[in-house]
């Protein structure tokens, strides 16, 4: 008994520290913005564009430099295929894009995928028509506790107006590295980005309204 004891014992402390490690790795600098919310997507008349769905889900994350007020935006292809970084002024509570310039903004990394087919030769370049290549937040919100769910659970509301600015991409042919080619001995190229380009004509605004994403069932849509 005494020997399952001490089992028993060294298993929670074990537990305890592991608990400790995952709450560490919590305390990133934009900690306030943090999570995964639900979301519906309406254009500034208030027309719905994409309602709720339990598996379209907008993520916030810090960068790999945890600094405050920078941090990365994921909807993972749901509605808008945005995977963008952001700079923000403010705070959780009320923020914004430190600037809405097409040239002060970072590339959406879906908006620069490489297109196909690969390109043949040196000195070959191509241009592609793509949607949403970089994106602003006019304004934004993350309201403690502002947000009651269909399971009536309270958590935190989110309100977000974005501009999506698109545009043509420029990509450039180089040559593979001999130990990166499927065949060392035939040549090889790839699409490497060369620049992008705005078309001001093609601009997007939408309101994303939502809250917390809580893991309860009751809450599903």
């Amino acid at each position: 008994m005494k020997k399952l004891l001490y089992i028993l014992a060294v298993g929670f402390i074990g537990l305890t520290a592991c608990d400790d490690t995952e709450l560490d790795n919590w305390d990133s600098a934009v900690l306030d913005y943090s999570g995964s919310y639900l979301y519906q997507v309406s254009e500034p008349d208030g027309t719905l564009v994409a309602d709720y769905d339990n598996e379209q889900k907008l993520e916030f994350y810090n960068t790999s430099a945890d600094v405050a007020n920078e941090l990365w935006i994921d909807d993972h292809d749901k509605v808008f295929e945005l995977r963008s970084k952001f700079f923000f002024d403010g705070d959780a509570g009320s923020f914004k894009s430190k600037s809405i310039a097409f040239a002060d903004l970072t590339n959406n990394e879906k908006a620069i995928v490489v297109p196909e087919p690969k390109p043949t030769a040196l000195g070959e370049t191509t241009v592609v028509a793509r949607d949403y290549i970089r994106a602003a937040i006019v304004e934004g919100k993350i309201i403690k506790n502002g947000a009651t769910t269909l399971g009536k659970n309270i958590t935190d509301s989110l309100y977000v107006s974005i501009v999506l600015y698109s545009g043509n991409v420029t990509f450039k042919s180089e040559e593979v590295p001999v130990e990166y080619r499927s065949n060392p001995d035939k040549e090889e190229f790839k699409w490497v980005l060369d620049a992008v380009a705005y078309d001001a004509t093609a601009d997007e605004s939408y309101i994303i309204s939502g809250h917390r994403y809580t893991g309860f069932t009751e809450d599903d849509y």
